[in-house]
This record gives C-alpha cells, sequence and structure tokens, in this order.
C-alpha cells in the first residue's frame, strides 16, 4: 500500500542505520522522506542506481553529486560538503550535477538531452535532499551507474511500475512475450543493475564505517539509507 515502506535497521560499526526502500519516483520518496527525517537522524543518504549521462561513467561506478536538480528546472540543492568529501575519499567519483527525473529515461537520445543539464539521472534524490534541508538534516546523495549514456532500454518499465514505485515483474514479462527481440538488451540490463547494486553495497559498508568514526554523535547515531 502506498505509505508503507520496508525497512531494514541495524547496528553497524556504531552506527544505527535505518535502510527504507521507498520506491521508484518522487512522490514516493518524498512522502518517504517527510515520515522518516520527523525523526530527526543524525544524517540522511540518498542512495540507489542512475542512468548515466556521460560516456566515461560506466556500470558499477560510484557516483556522489555535489547538486541535485529536478530535469527542466532550475533549482538545485546541495550535498553536505562534508559527507561529499567522505563519500569521494571512500571511493566514489565525484560529479557535479545529477539529474532528477519525474520518467524513467529510457532512450539513449531523452540521455543526450539531459546531458547539458546533469551527468546521471536518477528519480529521487531531488524530493529527498529537500526534504532534509528542511528539517535540517545533513544529507548526501550517492548513485551506481546502471546503464550507460548509449543503451536504450528495450521495454517501457514505466507501464510495469506498481502502486508502490516498483516494478512488476509480470508487467515486464508480457512486454517481453510481445516483443521477444528485446530479451538480450533486458538480460545485459538486469546484469549491470545487478553489478551496480554489489558495487554499491560495498561502497555503503565502507563509507558507513568511515563515518561512525568520524561523524556521528555518541547521543544521536541513527542514519537514514532512503
Amino acid at each position: 500500500m502506498p505509505g508503507e515502506w520496508p525497512v531494514f535497521e541495524a547496528l553497524f560499526a556504531g552506527v544505527h542505520v535505518r535502510a527504507i526502500l521507498t520506491g521508484m519516483g518522487q512522490d514516493h520518496a518524498l512522502e518517504a522522506a517527510k515520515k522518516f527525517l520527523a525523526d530527526k537522524p543524525d544524517l540522511c543518504i540518498s542512495t540507489g542506481l542512475a542512468g548515466s549521462l556521460r560516456s566515461e561513467h560506466c556500470p558499477g561506478d560510484i557516483l556522489a553529486a555535489r547538486l541535485i536538480s529536478e530535469v527542466g528546472e532550475p533549482v538545485a540543492v546541495a550535498s553536505h560538503t562534508e559527507l561529499l568529501a567522505m563519500a569521494v575519499d571512500c571511493g566514489a567519483r565525484q560529479i557535479e550535477c545529477l539529474a532528477t527525473s519525474k520518467t524513467i529515461v529510457a532512450r539513449a537520445e531523452q540521455k543526450r538531452q539531459l546531458a547539458n543539464q546533469a551527468e546521471a539521472v536518477e528519480m529521487e534524490s531531488f524530493a529527498i535532499l529537500a526534504e532534509a534541508a528542511r528539517y535540517g538534516v545533513p544529507a548526501v546523495a550517492i548513485r551506481a551507474v546502471s546503464d550507460t549514456l548509449d543503451f536504450d532500454m528495450p521495454y517501457e518499465f514505466e507501464r510495469a511500475r506498481d502502486a508502490q514505485g516498483q516494478i512488476r515483474v509480470m508487467g515486464v514479462l508480457s512486454q517481453v512475450l510481445r516483443k521477444p527481440a528485446g530479451l538480450p538488451d533486458l538480460l545485459r540490463l538486469t546484469r549491470d543493475c545487478r553489478f551496480a547494486s554489489k558495487c554499491l553495497a560495498i561502497f555503503l559498508d565502507d563509507y558507513v564505517g568511515a563515518m561512525g568514526a568520524r561523524l556521528i554523535p555518541i547521543e544521536q547515531d541513527t542514519v537514514s539509507v532512503l
């Protein structure tokens, strides 16, 4: 149901980490951010996968954005300077701008059109960091590249999204049956997403561990990951 999110909590490197799976899209991200940031965690990490808008960014690359803007809008929010620097220290590549889109950017031509605005595109970070700023919670946007600049998604994943912002397998499978020629590209995308997710998990382990040693005050030690 809308307004309900899978939440995972753990004590990691002395830090209480709360991970919230918001689902795809700004509406889902904003609703989750309003609920969980109201608890005033020490900091917030907006994380997940992103599409590359530059030829040099490859699947599995970890990108930390200085600025996050909505597609087509002039206003941007900024990642916290120290959190950004720490991400770079842990192996992320700093980029100037990450674009947040209201819809899935599926075609290479769409990506090229956005390349003058940002270096990567996703669907949640602007809403999360804007809400974090409203609550006074330091935040940073960190994403792993899942698809390259020249990659055309073979199916209409926007049509396969459910009310929770998740891709329904049956919604994709029905398209595969109608257009089996797209299956090799779907398998490539699945492989690259899995690899990117693994790289992101390894990075976040290191990042949160470094955070526990350098930033988190003893009396309030919660990190929200959305």
